[in-house]
């Protein structure tokens, strides 16, 4: 033990301390990798025959929308339920889907004598506990399920609007009728993709089956592709022939939530992208930190290979050197893994903050045995090699002062992988960021910027009347711009469709998403007018109008795609035409153009869109602020929120910003570029830390040979260039083997878009040029010293 003590003390020098600490850094952001991946894997994990409990979902990418649509047809299911390979279906339904099939569902509610919006409403089947695992704490689920006008809320709704979850038999009021709480069930857990406080039954007096959350249990040994066959085949007779290109599927009800990757998701989807990338990460680090200390340990086998040749005279056998080197490996190893431990408990909070989960982490009898039992594996691992060189080396050969030489070949190599590696992880950093910052400034055909939205209102105060004492009231407010009312929020979602035959027959040909708005949609929108006007209150003809037998008209805007599918090529000549649905008896006149608009994220295509005033089937809708640019967002979501609650008794209400919303398509790419930005400076620090400890060894064992040269004339740029000259052929072959991986790498990430950049050559030549810099500068800084010291002070030791 002295004696591996007394090793160790001769070690820690200032490049074994910043390897120590690198090397421990690396263990902890291993551990919290891995904690963020298990975190992500245990969703969903808790539900009874949870392997076939399948949701139904149609991929629409043919029409241009990265997104799986989770929310379908009821019907379609319901039209297999006879079939031998559905054991059960089950229906969670949104309240809003129930308004929008003509089943009027109030959300304010009056409770203790105050008005309050109830959260997360969803109407379920009956048979909801063969689905999901949930808790009841008081009153009789079933009993909510199966009795009209009757609730069952959760705990944390119970307490907030009764103070108290003893609320069996309290009676919420709303416009249209009175509910009784029936039961209460205990808040759903944070690893699950469902997200719902309140629960009732589906009714009865439906006019046409909703539109909801449809899952199916299938019986044992079903095969999964022929039973989506099925479905598509019953979706297909609900549909039109354009819809021949989509595909149906059914997930797992454990993989919703990492590839559900919807907006129409209950609640903000994870990715198995961000779990791939993040166990790539941690092999990747751990390959960075098993290179760095095998390096280390290599290098200390050269530049103590003397001492060890007078162990093994004086009777050490081969055993005790590859004991010894194995033990001293494990105490480093140790002394790393517990460093690790406390990065990790100081860290933590920040790291779900970075990566916006809620991992967390205690220092459990189970995680100190992990820790033991890790610092053994690794300490073995690392340290195998060296003690293998060590102890079957002969004495002779450890004896020559150039010994290391043995050794450079596989030590060079590992420098190699080192810095191939930090170059991939620094491009794969710089090309995401590039690209975000590209969907970010990209043209979107109206405007995130100087924004806010007040989501989910009650459509009635919206889209009723063309006179709003709600919109009215907002758009007096200092700071307010314009102000206007819509159907969907156009950075999430594709919500109502309208086609039309144009006056010259033509009829477009896909989905056409129509958009429900107010007056002055244009400018407070932001949206690029082409021609014509805006929806305006000096023209109260454009509103909204259905007649005693049915028909209806409406006034359209429209984008300049949709003027080009239907054939015609000028904005202008469309101003006025009026086209028809005959489906719906419906008649649109048009009053305006304006370029295009892309709902939604980067990944989805441009559709034809329309624009219609007042045309509305939905029960909640939004409104769209436009602020002055001097206006900070804070203020006036703070004032908006007083007046709808003082003026307007509209409480729990959420306003955010566009930009905020439309942030939020590209999660799971910050999650790679925060990754990638702090896998890069762990990635750089361990490999110049190698590559400083390796020049320092070269610089050692070259000392005499250097002052030999610099006595025959050689000056001090040129030994440094010298020492630089076989570092940089490692470092152009890292470049040369990385980068055509990475530009592969990243061009099929950037496929994924429909709008992306192109890659920057030029950005890979200087990342290049910076990284041959930055290698020659270290191998200078370390050369200096031993290229400025006077040849007589070296060569007089030999």
């Amino acid at each position: 033990m002295e004696q591996l003590l007394t090793s160790l003390r001769v070690k820690v020098t200032w490049l074994f301390s910043l390897h120590f600490i690198s090397y421990s850094a690396g263990l902890a952001a291993v551990i919290l990798l891995l904690l963020f991946v298990q975190h992500e894997l245990a969703f969903d994990s808790d539900h009874a025959d949870k392997d076939r409990i399948y949701r139904a979902h149609v991929d629409y990418k043919s029409f241009g929308f990265d997104t799986l649509m989770p929310i379908r047809d009821l019907a379609v299911t319901q039209s297999l339920e006879n079939d031998a390979d559905i054991e059960a279906i089950f229906a969670l339904i949104p309240a809003e889907f129930i308004g929008y099939v003509g089943h009027q569902f109030s959300l304010r509610v009056t409770s203790a004598n105050n008005d309050f919006n109830l959260q997360e409403v969803y109407f379920a089947s009956s048979n909801l506990s063969e689905f999901i695992n949930i808790e009841v704490l008081l009153g009789d689920l079933d009993s909510a399920l199966n009795t009209p006008n009757k609730l069952a809320i959760s705990e944390s709704e119970a307490l907030r609007l009764f103070a108290n979850i003893n609320v069996i038999g309290k009676r919420l009021i709303t416009k249209e009728q009175t509910y009784t709480v029936a039961a209460v069930f205990k808040d759903l857990p944070k690893q699950t993709h469902l997200q719902f406080k309140v629960l009732t039954g589906i009714p009865n007096s439906i006019n046409k089956p909703p539109h909801g959350y449809i899952y199916i249990k299938t019986a044992a040994n079903t095969n999964i592709a022929l039973l989506e066959q099925k479905f598509f085949d019953a979706y297909l007779q609900t549909k039109s022939a354009e819809h021949k290109t989509v595909k149906y599927k059914l997930i797992n009800i454990g993989d919703i939530y990492l590839y559900g990757n919807s907006v129409y998701e209950m609640k903000p989807s994870g990715s198995i992208t961000a779990v791939t990338i993040a166990s790539t990460l941690i092999f990747i680090i751990l390959l960075q930190i098993s290179c760095n200390f095998i390096n280390v340990n290599l290098v200390n086998v050269g530049r103590a290979a003397k001492q060890i040749a007078i162990r093994k005279a004086i009777g050490a056998s081969r055993r005790q050197l590859f004991n010894f080197v194995i033990m001293e490996s494990i105490l480093i190893t140790s002394f790393a893994v517990l460093l690790s431990l406390v990065f990790v408990e100081l860290s933590y909070d920040y790291f779900n903050l970075l990566v916006e989960t809620d991992i967390s982490f205690k220092l459990t009898q189970k995680v100190v045995l992990l820790a033991i039992l890790a610092s053994l594996i690794i300490g073995l691992l690392n340290g195998a090699y060296a003690a293998i060189i060590v102890a079957k080396t002969d004495v002779k050969l450890l004896m020559r002062t150039h010994y290391q030489y043995h050794l450079k070949g596989l030590v060079k190599t590992i420098l190699c992988f080192q810095t191939g590696l930090a170059i991939v992880v620094f491009m794969v950093f710089l090309i995401t960021r590039a690209q975000l910052n590209f969907i970010a400034n990209m043209e979107l055909g109206y405007q995130i910027d100087n924004r806010l939205i007040v989501k989910d209102l009650p459509s009635k105060t919206l889209f009723d009347q063309p006179e709003s004492a709600l919109l009215s009231a907002i758009g007096e407010l200092p700071g307010v711009v314009s102000v206007t009312a819509t159907s969907i929020n156009l950075t999430q979602q594709v919500r109502g469709e309208l086609s039309f035959t144009w006056p010259n027959g033509e009829k477009i040909q896909g989905i056409a998403p129509s958009v429900v708005t107010h007056f002055n949609a244009i400018d407070a929108l932001g949206l690029n007018l082409l021609a014509g006007r805006d929806f305006s209150e000096q023209h109260q003809s454009d509103w909204y109008q259905k007649s005693a037998d049915g028909s209806e008209k409406i006034a359209l805007i429209v984008t300049e795609s949709m003027v080009r599918l239907a054939g015609y090529d000028s904005a202008q000549e469309v101003i006025g035409m009026t086209v028809t649905n005959s489906n719906e008896e419906l008649t649109g006149k048009i009053i305006g153009v304006v370029s295009d608009v892309k709902i939604g994220s980067a990944k989805h295509k441009m559709t034809p869109l329309s624009f219609n005033l007042a045309r509305n089937k939905l029960t909640t809708g939004n409104i769209i602020i436009n602020v002055t640019k001097t206006t900070a967002p804070k203020p006036i979501k703070t004032q908006v929120l007083r007046l709808l609650e003082s003026r307007f008794s509209l409480l729990d209400i959420e306003v955010n910003t566009l930009e905020d919303d439309y942030a939020k398509h590209y999660k799971n790419e910050q999650q790679v570029i925060t990754l990638s930005r702090y896998l890069f400076i762990l990635s750089s620090a361990l490999t110049i830390i190698s590559l400083a400890v390796l020049v320092s060894q070269t610089i050692h064992v070259q000392q005499r040979t250097l002052a030999i040269k610099k006595v025959l004339g050689s000056s001090v740029a040129h030994l440094i260039n010298e020492l630089s000259f076989g570092y940089l052929k490692l470092v152009s072959i890292s470049l040369i083997a990385s980068m055509p991986l990475v530009y592969w790498l990243m061009n099929e990430w950037l496929n994924n878009f429909n709008d992306r950049i192109n890659q920057p050559l030029w950005l890979y030549f200087l990342v290049a040029f910076a990284v041959v810099a930055i290698t020659w500068l270290i191998i200078a800084m370390l050369a200096y010293k031993a290229a400025i010291t006077r040849p007589s002070l070296i060569l007089r030791d030999e």
